[in-house]
């Protein structure tokens, strides 16, 4: 790695170490801050365009199960995107939009690694507006989770048959809850790898799986969610227990 492309590597560890090495463990800010510098420096070599577009969109995969713990550092990955940006600017790059750096939560990742990778916001030609797209490669829509339910105040069974079901107060949501204590928007279900992951959209109340509030969280059959006063069991058959893969191991020093 060039001296330049170290310097970096440095300022944007300062920014990081102070969150991350205290949230999970001494070195990772480390080995964050050095992926996130050759991704980007990878991704300017492979332009060949006169006017040189750094990467605007950095996606930070992680477990589900650390989703809670990494949110606890959007302040700071904010200040890192700040930073990217002030930094390649100041080189003669171009960005298409402010930097982003989104956290995604994958079942697919195990416990103790996270996966990053970048991407370009793409300019709406009609309007001169960019968009944001986040997946920086073509896939195909997420399969439905087969066979899984609500069982709601042990008494409605609601099959679960999109990838993608809003939970809460609305009328139009995929699963109505006639709970006053319930958010209008109040949780979805995202289907990822053949399972269902929860999400919390912010709602006033919170949401409790298993007596635990969470922000996300992969659903395992039986899991007890709470939402206001109102009991949801989750439940899906499996042909088997699906293990994480190791996308980026991020190691301790």
């Amino acid at each position: 790695m060039s001296a330049l492309l170290q310097n970096i590597e440095n300022k944007l560890q300062q920014l990081l170490e102070g969150t991350l090495d205290r949230i999970f463990y001494p070195g990772i800010s480390q080995a964050l801050s050095s992926q996130l510098v050759t991704l980007i420096d990878e991704a300017l070599k492979a332009q060949t365009a006169d006017k040189l577009l750094a990467p605007d969109l950095i996606t930070i995969a992680v477990s589900p199960e650390k989703m809670d713990a990494w949110q606890e550092s959007e302040d700071t990955l904010k200040r890192v995107a700040r930073e990217i940006e002030g930094t390649w600017t100041e080189l003669g790059y171009h960005f298409r939009s402010h930097p982003v750096i989104h956290l995604k939560a994958d079942p697919d990742i195990a416990v103790e690694n996270v996966k990053i990778y970048t991407a370009y916001s793409q300019a709406d030609e009609m309007d001169g507006k960019t968009a944001p797209q986040l997946i920086p490669h073509s896939e195909a829509p997420e399969p439905v989770p087969s066979n899984a339910y609500f069982i709601i105040d042990a008494k409605e069974h609601v099959r679960l048959t999109k990838s993608v079901i809003s939970v809460g107060r609305r009328s139009s949501s995929d699963v109505v809850i006639k709970d006053p204590m319930v958010s209008r928007d109040h949780l979805q279900l995202r289907a990822q790898k053949g399972r269902y992951v929860l999400f919390d959209l912010s709602s006033t109340g919170g949401t409790y799986v298993n007596n635990k509030t969470v922000k996300s969280v992969v659903l395992k059959p039986g899991d007890v969610i709470r939402v206001g006063r109102t009991i949801l069991i989750f439940s899906q058959e499996l042909p088997g227990l699906l293990e994480g893969t190791r996308v980026l191991p991020m190691g301790k020093s």
